[in-house]
């Protein structure tokens, strides 16, 4: 029997929204529920959302910031991504590659040039800056002259600078980070590129991979769930224009969290349930392997 004569049952979560069957309609019947759809595991892709190595003994370190400065947004969250890439992420994509499933490696161009399988594919595509911080001028929404001054641009730019500093300390912490750690990450070593995963960096170049080998569902593990998951050049978002069917592995993804979610990782858990709303299902590595 062939991979492609071989169907897998997935289950796959949602969380209804709407009144259920037989149950108040009240915030407590939003509960999660599963369906089991078969597919052919040669339908199926692995999208790995920017896997890297901050925080791991051999990880990028700023001279001038230090350790602790260096790592994003922090080590507890250094420390509980590199976690989900060795006790969840990557034992999953073993098994899956193992089972003939593709794996993707989706990440920032100049990240994927390290290694060989990028090096020569990236000639060709557009370069991207990392992790880049909102936009740094007010945007022009004018409508006609007697509109289109108004807030005034002068005080817009003003406090729009000051939230950009009060957040991201955009002119001293964030660009350091941006000019000594950046230019240093790596894929960490469990999940690092094999002979025959396919590397992308823009959604043009992985609608390509997946076209030609006749995939149309992706399993998506990796970082953040609210942000690049969803929102970058290779998330969901842009994914399911196409119309691929988006699937986020709940085990295999956390997002930052704040100090009043941190405990329950509720940032993390409200994006997955905005993304099963929103884009497509969930599921868990466990069911998967």
């Amino acid at each position: 029997m062939t991979l492609a004569e071989i169907i897998m049952h997935l289950s796959l979560d949602y969380t209804p929204r709407c009144p259920q069957k037989e149950q108040p309609f009240t915030e407590s019947s939003f509960v999660r529920k599963s369906i089991s759809v078969p597919f052919e595991p040669t339908e199926i892709g692995v999208a790995l959302v920017d896997l890297w190595n901050l925080g791991w003994p051999e990880g990028p370190i700023s001279n001038t910031l230090g350790e602790a400065l260096s790592l994003e947004r922090g080590r507890s969250h250094a420390d509980r991504k590199q976690r989900i890439i060795e006790q969840k992420i990557a034992p999953t994509v073993n098994t899956l590659r193992a089972k003939g499933i593709r794996i993707f490696h989706c990440n920032h161009a100049e990240i994927l040039a390290r290694y060989k399988q990028g090096a020569s594919a990236r000639n060709n595509l557009k370069t991207d800056s990392i992790r880049t911080e909102p936009d740094t001028e007010p945007q022009d929404c004018s409508g006609d002259e007697t509109t289109h001054q108004w807030p005034p641009r002068e005080w817009v730019a003003d406090w729009q600078r000051e939230h950009r500093e009060q957040i991201w300390a955009h002119e001293s912490w964030g660009k350091l980070q941006g000019k000594e750690v950046y230019p240093q990450i790596r894929i960490p070593e469990p999940v690092q590129p094999q002979k025959d995963d396919i590397l992308v960096s823009t959604h043009q170049e992985f609608h390509e991979r997946l076209a030609e080998r006749k995939i149309r569902i992706l399993l998506y593990m990796g970082f953040e769930t609210d942000e690049c998951v969803v929102n970058s050049d290779y998330g969901i978002v842009n994914m399911k224009q196409y119309g691929y069917l988006c699937i986020i592995v709940r085990d295999c993804t956390t997002t930052y969290e704040l100090a009043e979610t941190a405990e329950g990782l509720w940032k993390t858990r409200v994006a997955i349930a905005n993304i099963e709303a929103n884009h497509g299902y969930s599921t868990t590595s466990e069911r998967l392997i």
